[in-house]
């Protein structure tokens, strides 16, 4: 089987063309969640028939680059809404308070380094280090839709946790007081608020799974309980 790659638009990495069914995609991800990348690749090589390299090489791409994903179809409006409440806001030239400490710069720094196309999981760290706990209302508008998508896709980043359970973390922060609450306009606030109930309605298994039923119930009592308030 001959396999063409392409120039990705968004990473520019060069990415095998496979057609990768819902099935097949499935599949991959059940090996990439079970840790094991490798297995991934083995899979779709199997049911793809397609050389090992290319399928590997299309797993890379999958877990580095965030628009690499096929999106479900279910998914599409949420997102969209998403893209439109946070298109306008602007790449702050910095993202923390990096005179503050090491960590505030090192966290800015990884944050000044990406775009909402470049930014991948690994950046965005663990509940106990992670940058956007230490970033400006601004900065996290401005990643938001970048955050949202990584926050509905599979645990399958090895050792990372599903990124939905600290974006919750973030959403519901403070509570009524959450920072970037205040900071949202009111159609960006019914954006966070409709991808909440996206993901209750649509994650129920995973959030299960990953014990985040109370985190997403906190976020929803910011977000979506006081959506309409100034």
């Amino acid at each position: 089987m001959e396999v063409v790659a392409c120039t990705c638009p968004v990473c520019g990495r060069s990415v095998p063309q496979l057609a990768v069914s819902t099935e097949v995609l499935d599949v991959v991800v059940n090996a990439l969640e079970a840790g094991s990348p490798t297995l991934a690749g083995l899979e779709l090589k199997e049911r793809l028939s397609c050389p090992e390299a290319a399928a590997q090489a299309w797993v890379s791409h999958l877990l580095s680059c965030v628009a690499a994903w096929p999106t479900y179809a279910a998914d599409e409006d949420v997102l969209r809404s998403v893209d439109a409440a946070f298109a306008d806001v602007a790449r702050p030239e910095h993202f923390t308070n990096f005179t503050h400490c090491d960590e505030c710069r090192e966290h800015d720094d990884t944050l000044r380094a990406r775009t909402r196309d470049t930014l991948q999981r690994q950046d965005l760290g663990t509940a106990g280090w992670d940058p956007i706990s230490f970033c400006s209302a601004e900065g996290i508008g401005y990643f938001f839709p970048t955050l949202a998508r990584f926050a509905l896709l599979p645990a399958v980043w090895r050792d990372r946790d599903w990124y939905a359970d600290q974006l919750l973390s973030h959403l519901a922060w403070e509570g009524a007081e959450n920072g970037f609450r205040s900071w949202c306009t009111p159609v960006q606030r019914q954006a966070v608020a409709e991808l909440l109930r996206h993901m209750a309605q649509t994650r129920a298994a995973m959030l299960t799974r990953h014990g985040c039923e109370g985190a997403l119930a906190d976020a929803v009592r910011v977000w979506c309980d006081t959506s309409e308030q100034a």
